[in-house]
Formats: C-alpha cells, sequence, structure tokens
C-alpha cells in the first residue's frame, strides 16, 4: 500500500470520530440556541419586567452566544483539517509549511478517541515563524499518524504524548514508553521511508523520541 493509500485510509477510519466531533458542538449550538429563543419570546413581557431582569436576560443570552461562537469555532476548526488532508494528500512533491501542518494533523487527531480521550497533549507547535519543507505529503503524513498510533498502541491510558516544532525539526516524545514493548524498532520501520528525504532519529533511553528534521525548500 503506498502512502497515499495509507493516508486516505487513515481517514477513513477516523470517520465516526469526525462525526462524533462534529456533532457534540452541533448539538450545544442548537440547545443555546433554543434557550435564546425562549428568553426572547420573554421580551414580549417587557411591560411587567423590571430593568433587573431584562438585564439579566440580556447577560444570559451574551454568554450563550459567546458559547454558541465557540461551538461554530470547533466545528471549523475540524472542517479545516479534513479540508487540508483531503487537498494535500491529492498532490505529491508539495512545499509543506510544518507549523501548519503539525497544527492540522493534530486536529485532525482528535478524530481518534484515543488521541482525544486517553492522552495528555503537550504541543509547542506555535512558539516560532513558518518553516517550508520540500517533501511528499503523504510520506510525512503517514510516518508522523503511525507513529502517533505505534506510541498509543504501546502505551497505557494516561501516556504524556509531546509534539514540538524546534526549527524545521519535528519532534515527538512520550516518556511512558518502555523499551521491552520494542517500539523503537517499530518506529524504525515506519520511518524507513521518511528518511530518503529527512534525517530521522530515534531513542528510547528515556522513554521514546524521535527527532525529524526535512531539509527546507
Amino acid at each position: 500500500m503506498n502512502p497515499r493509500q495509507r493516508v486516505l485510509n487513515h481517514a477513513g477510519s477516523l470517520l465516526g470520530g469526525m462525526v462524533h466531533n462534529l456533532n457534540t458542538p452541533l448539538m450545544w449550538i442548537m440547545g443555546r440556541s433554543q434557550l435564546i429563543e425562549t428568553r426572547n419570546d420573554m421580551l414580549s413581557e417587557m411591560d411587567g419586567m423590571s430593568p433587573e431582569e431584562i438585564s439579566k436576560i440580556a447577560k444570559k443570552n451574551r454568554e450563550d452566544l459567546a458559547s454558541i461562537l465557540e461551538g461554530a469555532e470547533a466545528i471549523n476548526s475540524i472542517l479545516k483539517a479534513v479540508s487540508y488532508k483531503i487537498q494535500m494528500a491529492q498532490g505529491e512533491i508539495e512545499s509543506v509549511d510544518l507549523r501548519e501542518y503539525l497544527r492540522m494533523e493534530t486536529d485532525f487527531l482528535m478524530a481518534d478517541m484515543r488521541f482525544k480521550h486517553d492522552t495528555k497533549r503537550e504541543l509547542q507547535i506555535d512558539t516560532q515563524g513558518s518553516c517550508y519543507v520540500k517533501i511528499d505529503y503523504n510520506v510525512l503524513s503517514s510516518a508522523f499518524v503511525e507513529s502517533i498510533g505505534a506510541i498509543i498502541d504501546s502505551t497505557d491510558k494516561g501516556r504524556v504524548i509531546k509534539i514540538a516544532l524546534d526549527g524545521c525539526t519535528v519532534k515527538i516524545a512520550c516518556p511512558d514508553a518502555r523499551p521491552e514493548t520494542k517500539i523503537k524498532d517499530r518506529l524504525d520501520s515506519i520511518f524507513k521511508e521518511l528518511s530518503s528525504v529527512a534525517d530521522v532519529y530515534v531513542d528510547d533511553s528515556h522513554g521514546v523520541s524521535v527527532s525529524i528534521q526535512v531539509r527546507q525548500a
């Protein structure tokens, strides 16, 4: 199976999680909208209300509108991540902004309930400017998501996964990984294809850590 097929298969496997992640804020938006509608109906009786009662309704409506906006932003983030993956997967050699890539990839991975609910995520992605690299998106994405999956498979719930961008080097670390799980061997195998276009280092002396340094475009 080539990298593009693996990327698309992985995306398809997370469809249920994506629907769940979209449905949660959507239900929240619908519920808050109904509350606002109910309160607005009460405003028809304004003649019998005190200024304090009217102010209280207005405050609750503002709070619910803020919640609706938060839900809409959550849906927008999910759709952006899906759109980015579909668009990028259609190409081959692309100029990829690693900061944008990691942001979109980690947003997309939230559809994996093990990554979303069972993993403590520490992200250091937006601490620097953009870094553009010339790489086949599908090769990079396939290696990245498979490495996260391998770490999740070999560790228990509550694991910590750290993802960072240091210059043009992508770093993945999990202090909870244990050598007896042979996670290094599995990661070495995953990154074998990527090693032709990037310098990849895997260390399991303290948990497991991965450094991926891709040449700049």
